[in-house]
């Protein structure tokens, strides 16, 4: 889907007035090998807007079904990306499921912040720090890498899809 917005073009310095959305579907599911137990099934319909080509909003809803305590869960979630350097990029999320739950925390919604520093179209490294907005008042950094392998001959990322 595409959207040019009817002001484009009155201003010369302003290259933010064409935006682009992306919808998606997956599913999934966990499985204890151990106990040959169907854990938990999910569905997640993400959306993302392209605001411009270094930023961009994220959202996400889904269902969970966790087997264990037998319970439905609406999920959510909503983030935005600011590519602010050729390297560096800023992420902010919040996300939760919603649900009766006899655990406060697992209907609790959470937020997490960080940098992903990507030097290349193959590798990134992310550092985010996160916390439980209200509940257990959790807190939490991880650390993280991606490598990516890219399909022979294929264009880099970026040449694709735009910065981000």
């Amino acid at each position: 889907m595409e959207h040019r917005d009817p002001a484009e073009g009155q201003d010369e310095h302003c290259s933010h007035r064409h935006w682009k959305a992306w919808l998606s579907f997956y599913a999934g599911g966990s499985f204890d090998v151990l106990t040959g137990e169907n854990l938990t099934a999910f569905a997640v319909v993400p959306a993302t807007f392209r605001l411009t080509e270094n930023m961009r909003l994220n959202f996400n809803g889904g269902w969970l079904w966790d087997r264990s305590v037998d319970r439905h869960y609406l999920t959510y979630g909503i983030g935005f990306d600011w590519k602010f350097t050729k390297t560096l990029q800023w992420t902010i999320e919040a996300f939760g499921q919603a649900g009766q739950s006899d655990t406060p925390g697992v209907i609790q919604p959470r937020f997490q912040t960080g940098v992903r520093y990507r030097p290349n179209e193959i590798f990134s490294v992310d550092l985010i720090y996160g916390r439980n907005i209200s509940g257990e008042n959790a807190n939490w950094i991880t650390l993280g890498t991606t490598i990516r392998f890219p399909a022979p001959g294929a264009k880099p990322e970026h040449h694709r899809t735009g910065h981000l």
